[in-house]
């Protein structure tokens, strides 16, 4: 063993002196280093969450103004798996291109183009044969100009002029085709003044002003007034009546700048209420009398106390999630795990829709809400580690379990709120074209004229003149 020097001993109690000393501020050091980690480690966690979140809330954003972005093909949010799961198209035919032969009833002129001889060098023809072609056409529109010449007469009985029909005060007005050619450009064309003046000149040599084409609304929303009420009856006798409401401003409104609507479940049957506000008592004007008619709604709280049996919409928290399972905006442990739970609850969206696909006896209804129940309680349970946005839609979908097994429980009640929000989009559109209504008795005659013909449109389309014309000379 190598004995030590005594300048090695000096120089190693040196060293064990100076670390007896620092020691214990290494220590302190060490400790105040591992404080201000864990510290900043808390600051970045909850800065990556508020990143997540502003992440998500720009995504979102992007897609109201955007448009939502294509899926890719190799993307399969429902399972995870490759593939797109959706099932392939069936490649078409030739054929299915071609224009489709319209019924022989159909058929107003026939015509014959006989040959015998050829046209180039007049040799005559052999082996002939027939072949059957069909033309559509449509005849251009001419403008009806008709002169009436009324005659009238005083009764010194009534003491009142009479004449053998009404005679309007101006020298100079629109027929009853007109208007209803200007009531279905404008509810079920969506069309704008502008368009529907552009074509009735453009086409038929006919001046129309602003002025007309609103008179012709005000008096559709009088005539067609009762049919109205008539719509809405039948709505409410239906098994159940879907409900939803959308931006639609009035420009001059006195009340709001929200449009309502009211649908039967089991028909076309829909009443509007245009330039109102998004508060409760329009949902509760737009139902009615209290019923024990079920409601379909989304989850807006509005409709929360408005129906003795309310069903919710599984569209809505299916889209949600979705868009959280699509997101790109999300740490990779955030994404998996929310894409895992939009496989679990579109899996079970779909064992209810078969459910209700196939014919189920009351006593059945009552044990499939109990068993699909005990399912939403337990996909539904908290998880510490859960998304904000994911814990939310767990907990907003828990507290409306029973809305969402309505569905179920009754006979009669669709599972989604999608016929609504068919009628609405058309709103929507019309919206987007025309800006809304320019004052609040725009919007009382327009919502008389877009209940009843929508509903006549969807309800006969082949005789929605005929019908239209009937309920406007009523």
């Amino acid at each position: 063993m190598e004995k030590l020097t005594q300048a090695e001993i000096d120089r190693r109690m040196v060293q064990w002196r100076n670390d007896r000393v620092l020691e214990p501020q290494r220590k302190r050091r060490m400790e105040e280093l591992e404080q201000r980690c864990a510290q900043l480690e808390a600051e970045n966690a909850k800065k990556d969450a508020i990143i997540e979140k502003l992440l998500l809330r720009v995504e979102q954003l992007e897609t109201m103004v955007f448009g939502r972005k294509k899926p890719d093909d190799h993307d399969d949010v429902s399972s995870g798996t490759s593939g797109s799961g959706k099932p392939e198209k069936e490649q078409r035919s030739a054929a299915s291109f071609r224009r489709a032969i319209p019924p022989s009833a159909d058929v107003t002129d026939r015509q014959h183009f006989p040959i015998d001889d050829c046209p180039d060098c007049g040799t005559p023809l052999r082996q002939k044969e027939t072949v059957t072609r069909i033309e559509e056409d449509i005849p251009l529109p001419q403008k009806i100009v008709t002169e009436q010449t009324i005659e009238r007469g005083y009764c010194p009985q009534c003491k009142k002029w009479k004449s053998s029909i009404p005679i309007s005060p101006q020298h100079c007005t629109l027929g009853l085709n007109v208007r209803l050619y200007v009531l279905f450009a404008i509810t079920v064309l969506g069309q704008t003044f502008e368009k529907i003046k552009a074509h009735l000149h453009g086409l038929h040599r006919l001046a129309v002003s602003d002025g007309e084409i609103a008179a012709i609304i005000q008096q559709g929303h009088r005539r067609l007034l009762p049919a109205k009420v008539q719509i809405n009856e039948k709505i409410n006798a239906a098994p159940a009546a879907h409900y939803d409401e959308t931006v639609y401003p009035v420009q001059h409104g006195e009340q709001g700048n929200y449009a309502w609507a009211k649908t039967a479940s089991n028909g076309p049957e829909t009443v509007f209420l245009l330039g109102r506000t998004r508060g409760k008592d329009n949902a509760k004007e737009l139902r009615g009398p209290e019923s024990d008619q079920p409601g379909i709604t989304d989850d807006y709280i509005g409709y929360h106390g408005l129906f003795k049996n309310q069903g919710v919409c599984w569209a809505h928290p299916l889209r949600r999630l979705r868009d959280l399972a699509e997101s790109g905006a999300l740490t990779p442990e955030h994404h998996a795990q929310c894409l895992h739970f939009y496989g679990q609850f579109h899996a079970l969206e779909r064992a209810v829709a078969l459910t209700l696909a196939a014919p189920i006896s009351p006593e059945e209804r009552t044990i499939a809400a109990e068993k699909f129940g005990a399912e939403i309680d337990a996909l539904m349970a908290p998880d510490p580690l859960d998304l904000p946005a994911l814990a939310t839609a767990k907990n907003t979908f828990l507290e409306n379990r029973e809305k969402y097994l309505l569905c179920i429980r009754m006979s009669g009640v669709p599972m989604t709120n999608n016929k609504a929000e068919r009628v609405v989009r058309g709103l929507v559109i019309k919206r987007l074209i025309s800006f809304g209504c320019r004052s609040q008795k725009g919007a009382q005659a327009m919502e008389t004229i877009l209940s009843v013909c929508l509903t006549l449109w969807c309800s006969k389309p082949k005789d929605y003149f005929g019908e239209l014309r009937r309920l406007m000379e009523a």
